[in-house]
């Protein structure tokens, strides 16, 4: 019997970093079988859960992607991940009463022990979640469940904990460490592979919900069979919530000013003391790459990020979890790297669903005589050198690149644009009042907000002149106590990496540029703006960037430690989940079961239909639900 640690999809290897027995190493756990594996003489299940007297297959093929059984085609298709826990001692035991006893299926099954089997591969259906089959991934967990129902199982080598679900309380045993590893393992796998599965859980205010859903073909995201079947209490105390945030990953600084760790402090002073080094960094340390004006020191042109100085080839990392959609790879211009990686992320807030992108400029060229980020070595074929859209799934705290150099021509250092936008003002969603918004006036790359403009700008001959010198934006940016306001605000403006037609335009109106003569003019934008320019209607598009080019900047530091503290209680035990000794001595309803006992909320008519009776369906029947009618 041939392992691995990887998984298969649409016939090829992810691998996922754990052990893996996978159908085609061990025939004995393949749900390909048409015909019982412990009695091949035998097609149909002995003991039939409903809808499944006299079948032999114990799967189908997915309807919605038809013929054609590419990874492009599957991901349009699975969008949630249903966790079980099997009621039995272990996966094997699991697998002979799915298969053999039931005539039913599920993807992936995970011993006691976090070794990962998989019985089909996921460009096909499992008989696993009555409604939901066509469009989910199924996992079971071995577990006995039942504490009070088995109470010396596990000869005391295993916690007991109480969960509430659907207003029932169950005393049940908890999963081993290992299991918990193998699930954030296949998760953080099928986080790279799959869009349109988020890192979400049914929730509220934050908090695993343990009910069932309304409508759970709906949902989006990871559930439990409960959250499908109000009959089921499977997967029992599995922590959504821990799970998700595993998943994601920690957040990050995305370089290192001092120790050796990115790591953002869990305790909320010693990381305001830490971005505090940040702030310093960029405010004091250099001569320019402030927020949200002022990119290269001078000038009221916008800048929706800031830039940290660093040497040249230190590594960056991914503060948050999310998609590299966007990046270029190509020789400098005459200020500097143009390199870039955008990010996209997509994340629950509490009871918020937020999506913005962040972006980090001026990368060293990754070379092959430096560690390679594992995103660019997957891409590296597609790389050209304009901006292309990419899908590459990157976890909090991941390396996405090298530092580079920049700089005023002839004053390079090694430094780092890092900025962050969304394309609707997300801090209310999340916190009303901690940012101040600003609407940036006009539709063009130069603030004239008297708001941002007027603190910088200081009196010549008795009055100001309404623009922004080198020496204004140095003087305030390293003594001024008022910059510290400019660190909660959230503008909203034109984005200065848009590729307008109307750049030289305002160049030549500017004020800030009539000392330049039309050559010195035309020279700024050909060598300075023009080569930087990376967002196009293309690359917005592919990367569902907003159509218009307008965004909200937030101060990046400033949001990194924001939604830091507000994400942080995600790695805590989910509410809902106690001690035994909290175990009110009530068994549940007989009627709710797991499904070591259950024989229903398996398939549906979309699976027992399948094949010349399923052509009934239509496709519209298969996207809004199924008929409760045979």
């Amino acid at each position: 019997m041939g392992q691995s640690s990887s998984i298969i999809v649409c016939g090829k290897p992810y691998d996922v970093g754990q052990r893996v027995v996978n159908w085609q190493d061990d025939p004995s756990i393949s749900a390909y079988t048409l015909h019982r594996t412990d009695k091949p003489s035998e097609i149909p299940p002995f003991a039939p859960a409903a809808g499944m007297a006299g079948a032999a297959a114990r799967y189908r093929p997915r309807r919605l992607i038809g013929t054609d059984r590419s990874i492009d085609r599957l991901k349009q298709v699975i969008r949630q991940f249903v966790v079980h826990h099997d009621g039995c001692q272990d996966s094997r035991s699991c697998f002979q009463v799915l298969h053999n006893e039931r005539g039913l299926s599920v993807h992936f099954l995970i011993d006691n022990d976090g070794t990962i089997f998989q019985t089909l591969d996921l460009v096909d259906c499992a008989f696993q979640a009555a409604g939901v089959n066509e469009i989910s991934v199924g996992v079971e967990l071995a577990n006995r469940g039942d504490a009070l129902r088995f109470p010396n199982d596990y000869h005391g080598r295993r916690d007991k904990v109480t969960c509430q679900i659907n207003g029932h309380q169950f005393l049940t045993y908890v999963y081993t460490p290992a299991q918990v590893e193998s699930m954030i393992s296949i998760g953080k796998c099928l986080a790279r592979i799959f869009p349109n599965l988020p890192q979400t859980f049914p929730a509220n205010g934050g908090e695993p919900l343990w009910t069932t859903l309304s409508d759970p073909r709906a949902y989006t995201g990871y559930m439990g069979h409960y959250h499908i079947s109000t009959n089921k209490w499977d997967p029992g105390p599995f922590d959504f919530k821990f799970f998700a945030s595993k998943i994601r990953g920690k957040m990050v600084f995305p370089v290192v000013l001092s120790g050796d760790k990115p790591d953002i402090p869990d305790d909320h002073d010693k990381a305001e003391e830490l971005a505090q080094s940040y702030f310093e960094n960029n405010e004091t340390e250099g001569e320019g790459g402030y927020y949200p004006v002022g990119p290269m020191g001078e000038s009221r042109l916008w800048h929706g990020g800031l830039h940290l100085r660093a040497d040249k080839g230190t590594p960056i990392y991914a503060p948050f979890a999310g998609k590299i959609v966007a990046a270029r790879m190509t020789e400098d211009c005459p200020i500097g790297s143009r390199n870039f990686v955008l990010m996209k992320h997509d994340l629950t807030v509490g009871q918020a669903q937020i999506k913005f992108w962040t972006l980090y400029f001026h990368l060293d060229e990754e070379t092959a005589n430096k560690e390679a980020p594992a995103w660019y070595a997957r891409a590296a074929s597609q790389l050209a050198e304009d901006p292309i859209g990419l899908n590459q799934e990157v976890g909090a705290g991941e390396l996405i690149g090298h530092v580079g150099e920049a700089g005023p021509p002839g004053r390079f250092e090694g430094q780092l644009h890092f900025e962050v936008m969304a394309a609707e003002e997300i801090g209310e969603k999340i916190e009303s009042g901690f940012w101040h918004t600003i609407e940036g006036q006009g539709r063009d790359h130069f603030c004239n907000v008297p708001e941002i403009v007027d603190k910088i700008d200081r009196p010549q001959g008795g009055r100001k002149d309404g623009m922004l010198s080198r020496a204004e934006l140095l003087n305030f940016f390293r003594q001024d106590e008022r910059r510290e306001e400019f660190r909660k605000y959230a503008v909203h403006h034109m984005s200065e990496w848009a590729d307008e037609h109307d750049w030289q335009v305002m160049i030549n109106k500017s004020k800030d540029f009539a000392a330049l003569s039309p050559a010195q003019r035309g020279r700024l934008f050909s060598e300075q703006i023009e080569p930087v320019l990376w967002w196009t209607d293309e690359v917005a598009e592919s990367a569902e960037l907003p159509a218009d080019k307008m965004v909200w900047n937030y101060h990046p530091i400033t949001f990194l430690i924001w939604l830091h503290e507000k994400m942080k209680s995600a790695t805590s035990t989910a509410k809902g989940i106690a001690s035994e000794a909290t175990f009110g001595g009530k068994a549940p309803p007989p009627e709710i079961k797991d499904d070591g006992d259950a024989t229903e909320g398996f398939t549906d008519d979309e699976d027992v239909l399948f094949g010349a009776s399923s052509k009934k369906l239509e496709l519209e029947d298969l996207v809004k639900g199924y008929p409760d009618e045979k």
